[in-house]
């Protein structure tokens, strides 16, 4: 079983290598960029290469020292596995099920006049476009990794009296009925781009004149933003975070938070970058520390699906940081990610539940491997990111970043120890 490799796939190398390994097909500029994507998600042997390669040597990887990629296989070929299978059923059952309970408020959509269709799953949609823009109504589509997380926005949503609406993809019956049969990339392929298209057209319809969206994630944004590219209605893509996902995209503006999701990304039609910064969301802080002169607080980004890699590299540094500093005046603090449902904290930490407590306090340190809290204006205070065993900041953020192993943390906060704290 191959280990996923924490931003392996988020490297400008890997991916100028895998759309290199794929032009051998004969195909259109569109279907070879959609070929891109799938590879990217289910190409596990062009993965494993990639991944031996970059085990070798990280730094000649990241260098482009490499040799040059081998023809990829053809990727719709391959057989799903059965989870993968169970998943993708899942996710039309899904999808079916919010499309049915939000098919009602798409008449209001159109008598009302709505202008904007803003595509969403849970809160972080609103890091990137204007919570308080009026004439919007908030599509809210089945999110798989937190539904408790999704159930407090759309909560959040009624309490503001902000416009939403459930919304999920028209997949066809004959389309799933042949994923059935055939349970290959191929057959998902076509599932889900023909339910893209279709999905774009009845957006079209309800007459909206812009639809913003935060998915370059989705597997299927390409075949949508591609058919919502050719109609009159202004799309704009905004990265919700510093992670980079599907490489081929066909959004007409696309606003990154960090310069290399820029060079990292492939147009298939012309598209402007622009670089934003994420929505403060923060509320008002503490006017000064009480009890300690520094604290740290720890980013966890484990949750259910990441790598077992983060999972061993965050328990050595907590454990490291819980060793070296116990005798210090540095408190230890431990927030947990987004879309985690563990109560599990490391030992010698205390758990953080509101940001406010520490936000903007003097000796304030935030450090992770690769969370985008490290370019989010609502975390005040110092920020560094840690470089551990194959974990390499410097693929997901700019060189402005500060960057450290665990041993300059510990110097960072031993020193921050010793600042008096002004009365």
């Amino acid at each position: 079983m191959t280990i996923e490799i924490p931003l392996l796939r988020e490297s400008s190398v890997f991916v100028a290598r895998l759309m290199k390994a794929n032009r051998h097909f004969s195909e259109s500029t569109y279907e070879n960029g959609r070929r891109c994507n799938w590879s990217y998600k289910y190409g596990d042997a062009f993965y494993r290469r990639e991944s031996e390669l970059f085990l070798a040597d990280p730094d000649s990887y990241l260098a482009g020292r490499v040799p040059e990629p081998i023809d990829i296989e053809d990727v719709y070929t391959q057989r799903l596995k059965p989870q993968q299978f169970v998943i993708a059923t899942v996710k039309v059952a899904a999808h079916w099920l919010f499309a049915a309970l939000g098919a009602r408020a798409d008449r209001k959509i159109k008598s009302d006049c709505i202008r904007t269709y803003r595509k969403g799953y849970v809160d972080d949609i609103e890091l990137v476009f204007d919570p308080e823009e009026p004439s919007v109504v908030r599509a809210i589509y089945p999110f798989p990794l937190n539904l408790c997380r999704q159930l407090r926005y759309i909560r959040s949503l009624h309490r503001s009296r902000k416009r939403f609406k459930l919304a999920g993809y028209p997949y066809l019956v004959r389309d799933v009925i042949r994923l059935w049969v055939r349970r290959d990339v191929r057959s998902l392929m076509r599932l889900e781009s023909r339910a893209q298209i279709r999905h774009a057209a009845q957006v079209v319809a309800l007459g909206v004149k812009a639809v913003q969206l935060s998915e370059e994630f989705d597997i299927g944004s390409l075949d949508f933003s591609r058919r919502l590219a050719r109609s009159p209605i202004d799309l704009r893509n905004s990265a919700h975070g510093v992670g980079k996902y599907l490489p081929v995209h066909a959004y007409p503006v696309f606003d990154t938070v960090t310069i290399k999701q820029q060079t990292y990304y492939r147009a298939l039609c012309a598209c402007r970058y622009s670089l934003r910064c994420l929505n403060d969301h923060s509320e008002a802080t503490p006017a000064r520390a009480r009890g300690h002169n520094a604290r740290l607080v720890f980013l966890s980004q484990c949750f259910k699906g990441v790598s077992s890699i983060v999972r061993e590299a965050e328990a050595r540094v907590t454990r490291r940081l819980a060793e070296e500093l116990a005798s210090t005046n540095v408190e230890l603090l431990y927030k947990r990610h987004p879309n985690s449902t563990s109560s599990q904290v490391p030992e010698g930490f205390r758990l953080l539940e509101r940001l406010t407590d520490v936000n903007g306090l003097p000796g304030t340190t935030f450090a992770s491997f690769f969370s985008t809290c490290q370019v989010d204006p609502a975390f005040k205070g110092r920020k560094v990111l840690l470089r551990e065993r194959l974990i390499y900041p410097e693929i997901a953020f700019d060189e402005s970043e500060e960057i450290v192993d665990t041993n300059g943390l510990v110097q960072i906060l031993q020193a921050a120890a010793t600042v008096e704290v002004p009365p």
